[in-house]
């Protein structure tokens, strides 16, 4: 590796570029929700129900009007963007709300972080990550159980709510991407150079089908990238199963340092000199700079019934004050959301009427 490879590629210094061993997410990442900011949400629920009626999602800031939570979503904002790339609110009853309540207050707060952005061919806005096993297809793999590799997804921020937690285990597992960066550059500077030159992604057919064709990356998309205006310098994108599938279907060659950078990630992200494990409560909603942080989730032991097992609601979330991405680090295209947009069954983004269809297509 060459000296001037060496000065184009320096550490980040990025404040999310942090090591799980060496930091308490607690103090600074995890945020509280009081009385007063449980009586305002309950304000704004009841407000969004007398005006549109139940099953109704909040899709703009203004229909879910906040004031006192809204300061201290700007705060988890900052943190999200400025500082390590991830947050927890903790703090909401429950037990106090129904499912599909539920679903509404979470996209009521998360409407103040970003613009919700469709998340496959099915359209859904909101999302449901639950093991289907015994329901029907498993198309991804936020609808199978156990263990979950390490990836980013397509959008600037990742938010999960959990209305149930598993039996036994199923962290929510999250890594700096940009710690991994910063290691590679002191270390493995070769390594490093490879993952910004990129690879070609291979995606589901039924997204490309469904939107607007491709199925292959027009060129290599790269896993790290530099970003003007951006406070974390560096931007990452990585999913290894479209790398793979892309490479096995010979669209583009994998060298061998290209197959040792890329197995190399995964392993410092599944590391635990790197990883942070988070343990969800029930009620827990978790925010991701998903630009840094990669994520994935420990094995877990669920229970038979689907009305019991492990859920998460899931929302992407666009950021249209960021700066925007380089168009080669953009898999999914704006042609595509909107495509997929069209597809979209509301009623079926509500806990109670999928569990219900779920149940339905096996009677």
């Amino acid at each position: 590796m060459s000296t001037a490879t060496r000065h184009l590629l320096p550490p980040t210094g990025a404040p999310a570029s942090w090591r799980g061993p060496q930091i308490d997410w607690t103090e600074s990442c995890l945020f509280h929700l009081d009385e007063a900011d449980i009586d305002e949400i309950g304000r704004a629920l009841a407000a969004l129900n007398a005006r549109g009626g139940e099953r109704t999602l909040p899709l703009r800031r203004q229909d879910f009007p906040l004031d006192r939570v809204a300061r201290k979503l700007a705060a988890v904002a900052e943190q999200i963007y400025r500082g390590k790339g991830f947050a927890m609110l903790r703090g909401l009853p429950r037990t106090e709300y129904s499912a599909d309540e539920m679903a509404q207050i979470y996209f009521g707060l998360s409407v103040h972080l970003g613009v919700p952005i469709s998340q496959s061919h099915r359209g859904e806005l909101l999302g449901h990550v639950l093991n289907l096993e015994g329901y029907g297809e498993v198309a991804r793999a936020y609808q199978d159980g156990g263990h979950m590799n390490m990836h980013t997804d397509s959008c600037d921020i990742i938010g999960l709510m959990c209305l149930r937690t598993a039996k036994a285990g199923g962290a929510s597992r999250i890594c700096s991407a940009l710690a991994i960066h910063d290691a590679l550059a002191e270390s493995r500077p070769d390594l490093l150079a490879s993952l910004y030159g990129g690879y070609y992604f291979r995606r589901g057919d039924k997204d490309a089908q469904l939107g607007d064709g491709r199925k292959v990356s027009l060129a290599p998309v790269p896993v790290f990238d530099r970003l003007d205006g951006w406070p974390q310098r560096v931007a990452c994108y990585f999913l290894g199963s479209y790398i793979r599938r892309a490479a096995q279907e010979g669209h583009g060659h994998l060298t061998d340092l290209d197959r040792e950078a890329i197995a190399t990630l995964e392993t410092m992200a599944e590391s635990p000199d790197f990883y942070l494990d988070m343990q969800f409560q029930d009620g827990d909603i978790q925010f991701l700079n998903n630009r840094v942080i990669v994520h994935g989730r420990t094995d877990y032991v669920d229970e038979d019934a689907i009305e019991k097992r492990r859920h998460l609601l899931r929302v992407w979330l666009s950021a249209p004050e960021w700066p925007p991405l380089a168009e080669r680090q953009v898999m999914h295209s704006d042609e595509d959301h909107r495509l997929w947009l069209a597809r979209r069954q509301p009623e079926l983004e509500f806990p109670e009427a999928y569990l219900e269809s779920l149940r339905a297509s096996v009677a």
